[in-house]
């Protein structure tokens, strides 16, 4: 799984930074966001909560004391011929209710367990996307930078070139165009970079200004290690222990029938005979009424339903894995044959129209048309590698991290 942790994160750097800017790479990002996050803080909690109520289950009721007066004044002669008694009494419960009981908590510790898991798992999946996002602008940012300082040249040429009657007007003007569509083209893609940032920061948990230059391996796309969705799957497994709560909750439902048994003993003061004598008590309840088998068959067959939905659970998620993967197949042969097909004949027809436009051979308008095929190329292989990174980005969610 490390290879998906570090999938956008180590060699090449992304985009362009001042000297002195910090940098941020995406196991920064994901390690901010298990910090910060209020989601996943309310999930531990939840789990916390959980541990601590098993730690508060099966334990033995507490014992009872009696003390009993018979006789105060009844007579008008006081306390002298009064009874006393004091005894303590225990009740046993019966049928294994303490057993079931607890197990049922610690099902519920697990379950509260395998949903802060899987929180956390969609959260980080929801940084990845953030911060391929901004990865992908990022490296826009670039090609359109090399784009607007290539305008800037082609302009000072045709203005020169004009100047001395070699070029036309229309041939200026078009240069001039060309230069203010890309200015264009740059500022949009700075506005669409500055919003995927505020989206990054606020799911990281920092300010904005914090993010600095994303430093990322943008155009490696490595194998996924998965192609089917485990039983280890937290959702799955969360569901597994909502079914093993109600199997616990319906035993310990069929165990209420089994009658519970109260012993007690003490000590009794007869004041009038100045006599103090042992006393043994028992109590069990007649259960006539007995509700818990009802109570038992109901909770076992919520269970089945439980587990039922369970397999539909897995059937969904194996579904979107499955339409994930392809996704990222496709995306990634997309990425691969425009980096070797599409972008080396583009450079090379730039290089051509840029060589024969040099010796009159080709016309202004072609020049500036290979330079923005050859960007709109470049740009083309950029978003393929984001589609790819983003499917990634979801097919991690079915992968357990070290949580």
């Amino acid at each position: 799984m490390k290879h998906l942790i570090l999938l956008l994160s180590g060699v090449a750097a992304v985009g362009f930074a001042e000297p002195g800017q910090p940098s941020l790479s995406l196991d920064q990002a994901l390690e901010m966001a298990r910090i910060h996050s209020p989601k996943l803080k309310a999930a531990r909690l939840q789990t916390q909560a959980a541990g601590e109520a098993v730690n508060a289950s099966g334990r033995w009721k507490n014992p009872e004391l009696d003390f009993e007066a018979e006789g105060i004044g009844g007579d008008l002669d006081g306390f002298d011929d009064t009874e006393y008694t004091l005894a303590l009494r225990q009740t046993f419960e019966r049928g294994g209710k303490r057993k079931h009981g607890r197990a049922a908590a610690e099902q519920a510790a697990v379950a509260a367990f395998q949903a802060e898991a899987a929180n956390e798992l969609a959260l980080l999946a929801e940084v990845r996307q953030a911060f391929i996002e901004a990865a992908a602008l990022q490296e826009t940012a670039k090609v359109r930078a090399e784009q607007e300082k290539l305008a800037a040249e082609f302009v000072e040429v045709a203005k020169e070139r004009f100047d001395a009657g070699g070029a036309s007007e229309l041939e200026l003007l078009e240069a001039e165009l060309s230069q203010d569509e890309t200015a264009m083209e740059r500022m949009d893609n700075a506005g669409e970079l500055k919003t995927a940032r505020i989206r990054l920061a606020s799911l990281i948990g920092i300010p904005v200004v914090e993010t600095g230059r994303l430093t990322a391996d943008y155009y490696t796309l490595p194998v996924p290690g998965i192609r089917a969705v485990t039983e280890a799957h937290p959702l799955l497994r969360q569901r597994a222990a909502e079914v093993d709560v109600l199997r616990a909750e319906a035993a310990l439902a069929g165990a209420a029938d089994a009658a519970d048994i109260t012993l007690g003993a003490g000590v009794r003061y007869q004041a009038l005979d100045d006599e103090n004598t042992f006393v043994f008590g028992a109590s069990i309840p007649l259960n006539f009424v007995r509700s818990g088998k009802a109570a038992q068959s109901a909770a076992l067959t919520r269970a089945e339903a439980l587990a039922a939905e369970g397999a539909e659970l897995r059937r969904r998620l194996q579904q979107e894995l499955s339409v994930l993967l392809s996704a990222y197949t496709n995306a990634r042969q997309d990425a691969e044959m425009t980096r070797d097909r599409l972008i080396p004949k583009a450079e090379r027809a730039y290089e051509l129209s840029k060589a024969g436009y040099d010796v009159g051979r080709f016309s202004w308008i072609e020049r500036i048309a290979t330079q923005q095929h050859l960007a709109e190329i470049r740009i083309r292989y950029i978003e393929a590698l984001r589609e790819a990174h983003l499917a990634l980005a979801e097919i991690s969610r079915f992968m357990q991290e070290d949580i």
